[in-house]
């Protein structure tokens, strides 16, 4: 053997330790990035293609110093797929250097390269913000994301908020992994990201696990500087009286920001040519679902509302109660353009436009006390529209309270077998709480609440709150219903799988389909369209069979579907998400006993996209799918 040869295979033994150390960040499934800023923290996430440990290293950016210390350090137990760490204790208005680290059983190390990041900054500072809605993927201008996103790293906003439509298809993982989170490279590793729900999200769990937000997640608040931010779920219930409305009007009547902002997805104002009604054809609604917000923006003096949904650019004049209002109105942002497919609008003008614009696109805000100037800004860089708004000294305090806030109404269950507790609370001090428990409309002579409440039997609580000049809220009422547990059938023998039938035609809600005739029928495996040969809209699909329930108490059972579906237990129904909306959770809960329990799912697709999921919600796991295992007919 030759010294040339052993000296080759000596080396190639001693080069697998170097492999197994190797330092590269395209090892990273997805590459570290920065959400929900505050003035003293910051959320750092990322993910791995195979389980690793977690660590931040970091550093305050310091006066001549050669390069970035990073002698501080963050780190989680024991390892993980999904990595997200908070690092606390900073400084307000600073600048830090930062760097992730990743090691894999194998000894492999995974190493993001050194970034910044500026914590919020104070109260009295200025800043800047921006905007982007629908960054979804498609294939006319599939380079709209990048490029709009490298346009609004060149503007170095403070943070940037999201109106959702993050991605096309929420439960389909390359659309995250393979067009968001690549195109939003250098934006997300310097900037933190703000989010709200948009349709095309599907309520997916991945949105959740990507996206940081305070509890429930779907809606929450936050500050920055002088402004606080209302985001919020259109895709979910916002009549009066639900519970992000509810929400909506405790933190307005609470908030003493000076800029006021909601963001959601939807429009409440919108001249989009066929969104709202084909205006080709007929009238429009000129907006959605979204404007029954609208009363509480004009009541606490919102300033901005901002959303997208329609791929267009659109701002409108300042709107109080369906009038142009220069002195009191809110302005309507509609920013849909930084990534979806470009859609038009309607032949004619609407009233309450001021500019409007069909191209890719962001916005900004430069924040200063109270002076706001804004920029439209186009995918070539072009500015297509700007304005600027000064409000008056005596407008920078709390809004005045017209109406008190509901009470908030906190139970440990609506639904109970023995007995439940409901605490009452006020929006804020000063407010007092009168309520009944017969169903009848409280007054200021019903007893006034001072301890929290034990109910044992099906109760209607009926609440409002009084100023103490004798000013009313709105009724806030919740059934609690007492119910023993519904026993499990008795059967001799099952068969894996649910009974399916097909059926096809036009419906916008769903039909009886015990007065039509199925396409087809058969046996599939899972709740879910995938085992149905179905055509792309205009079908229905009755599922049924039984569910074992592993544990008697109560039951939370869920449904996601686009477009309607009906969830029965027992024959009784348990989940009623009909109609026709984009896929989003809907839940519902009844008392099983230990066993098997008749189910049936009924389901229609109108028209666009199509999805159907159930399943039981677990406290430790969340909304969990049905399992194969826990099916039978």
């Amino acid at each position: 053997m030759s010294a040339k040869l052993l000296a080759t295979i000596f080396l190639s033994f001693i080069s697998i330790p170097v492999l197994a150390q190797r330092v590269t960040e395209d090892q990273f499934l997805v590459a570290p990035y920065l959400q929900f800023s505050t003035k003293t923290g910051m959320y750092i996430l990322w993910e791995t293609r195979e389980a690793a440990t977690s660590r931040i290293d970091f550093s305050e950016a310091m006066m001549k110093d050669k390069k970035p210390r990073l002698d501080q350090h963050v780190t989680l137990s024991g390892t993980r797929l999904m990595h997200e760490l908070f690092l606390s204790n900073l400084k307000p208005e600073t600048n830090y250097f930062w760097q992730a680290t990743s090691v894999t059983a194998k000894g492999d190390t995974i190493r993001s390269g050194v970034y910044t990041f500026k914590t919020a900054v104070n109260d009295s500072s200025a800043y800047m913000f921006a905007l982007v809605g629908d960054t979804q993927r498609n294939d006319r201008t599939p380079w709209a994301w990048g490029k709009i996103s490298a346009l609004v790293w060149q503007d170095r906003p403070n943070f940037v908020v999201h109106a959702g439509d993050i991605v096309d298809a929420g439960l389909d993982k390359s659309d995250w992994l393979d067009n968001f989170f690549p195109n939003s490279r250098p934006l997300i590793n310097r900037v933190p990201l703000f989010t709200v729900l948009g349709n095309h999200e599907q309520d997916a769990p991945y949105y959740y696990q990507y996206m940081v937000a305070p509890a429930p997640e779907y809606y929450y608040t936050f500050t920055y500087g002088n402004a606080q931010f209302f985001m919020i779920d259109t895709n979910r219930d916002v009549t009066e009286g639900s519970d992000q409305y509810n929400w909506l009007e405790r933190e307005l009547a609470k908030s003493k920001a000076t800029w006021k902002i909601a963001i959601h997805h939807h429009p409440p104002y919108s001249s989009d040519s066929d969104d709202h009604g084909d205006t080709k054809n007929a009238l429009s609604t000129l907006g959605t679902h979204a404007r029954n917000l609208v009363p509480l923006y004009e009541q606490y003096g919102l300033d901005l509302c901002l959303f997208g949904h329609t791929h267009l650019y659109e701002r409108s004049w300042p709107i109080k109660e369906d009038k142009i209002n220069m002195k009191n109105g809110v302005v309507y942002i509609n920013s849909g353009g930084a990534g979806g497919n470009l859609e038009d609008f309607a032949p004619t003008r609407s009233w309450f436009t001021q500019e409007l614009q069909a191209v890719h696109h962001y916005c900004t805000f430069n924040v200063f006390e109270n002076n706001l100037s804004f920029k439209a800004i186009d995918h070539e860089g072009k500015m297509i529209d700007a304005f600027q708004m000064t409000k008056p000294e005596a407008d920078k305090s709390q809004a005045r309270i017209i109406q008190p806030p509901v009470p908030i109404i906190n139970t440990t269950g609506s639904l109970f077998e023995n007995e439940t507790n409901v605490k009452l609370e006020a929006a804020f001090e000063g407010l007092e709480i009168r309520y009944t428990l017969d169903g009848t409309e409280p007054s200021r002579n019903s007893v006034v609440y001072s301890q929290p409440l034990k109910i044992n039997k099906t109760t209607t609580l009926s609440t409002r709150a009084y100023s103490k000049d004798g000013k009313a809220s709105r009724l806030n009422k919740m059934q609690l219903t007492k119910m023993a547990p519904q026993p499990a059938a008795k059967l001799k023998k099952t068969e894996p799988g649910v009974r399916m039938s097909y059926y096809e035609g036009v419906w916008s809600q769903v039909p009886d389909f015990s007065k039509l005739k199925p396409v087809k029928s058969g046996m599939v495996k899972q709740i879910g369209l995938s085992e149905i040969g179905h055509r792309n809209d205009e079908f229905g699909v009755v599922l049924e069979g039984y569910v074992e329930v592993a544990k008697t108490g109560v039951q939370t059972f869920y449904l996601n579907s686009d477009d309607g579906a009906k969830l029965y237990i027992n024959d009784v129904l348990v989940v009623d998400h009909d109609g026709d909306h984009s896929a989003i959770k809907k839940m519902g809960q009844t008392i099983l006993a230990q066993g098997k329990h008749k189910i049936r799912i009924e389901y229609i697709e109108v028209r666009g996209s199509q999805f159907l999921q159930a399943g039981m919600v677990q406290e430790s796991m969340g909304a969990v799918p049905f399992a194969a295992f826990q099916l039978s007919h």
